[in-house]
């Protein structure tokens, strides 16, 4: 298992490492939403910056999860997502799944641990405006 999952009082810390192929991305998510404990969190950190993606790993790949992750909304609606990641092909997958704009969360990557936690303090959910699922169609990810 390439990942580890902490519980904390209203959320969730996933510290993933090494190389992460998608069905270990798809398996930390089930484990994460089928705990009792997500109907009534408000944040996923997701800390890559021991990980890298799995060469097979492709844009469809992400268009498909973004859109199966849409489908989970309603489990936990008022969660927010931050992104830790520094490697290149990490941020730029991160920016790329942010940008599909279909994320059932309001998302943001950062470089470091702190910084992600200090906006999920500030409450980033007020500005947000969740996009429609007619935003995939045109978007294409940057090649690294």
């Amino acid at each position: 298992m390439p990942y580890r999952i902490r519980w904390e009082g209203h959320g969730v810390y996933r510290r993933f490492f090494g190389v992460i192929t998608l069905a270990e991305f798809r398996e930390a998510n089930k484990e994460m939403r089928s705990d009792v404990r997500y109907e009534g969190i408000r944040y996923i950190i997701s800390d890559y910056l021991e990980a890298q993606p799995a060469p097979e790993i492709t844009e469809r790949d992400l268009r498909t999860y973004a859109r199966h992750e849409r489908l989970h909304f309603y489990d936990s609606p008022d969660i927010v997502q931050a992104i830790v990641a520094t490697d290149p092909k990490n941020v730029t997958y991160a920016r790329y799944y942010e940008s599909l704009g279909v994320s059932p969360y309001c998302i943001a990557d950062f470089a470091t641990v702190a910084d992600a936690r200090w906006w999920i303090a500030s409450n980033p959910r007020r500005g947000w405006n969740r996009p429609s699922l007619d935003a995939t169609s045109t978007m294409t990810m940057p090649h690294v």
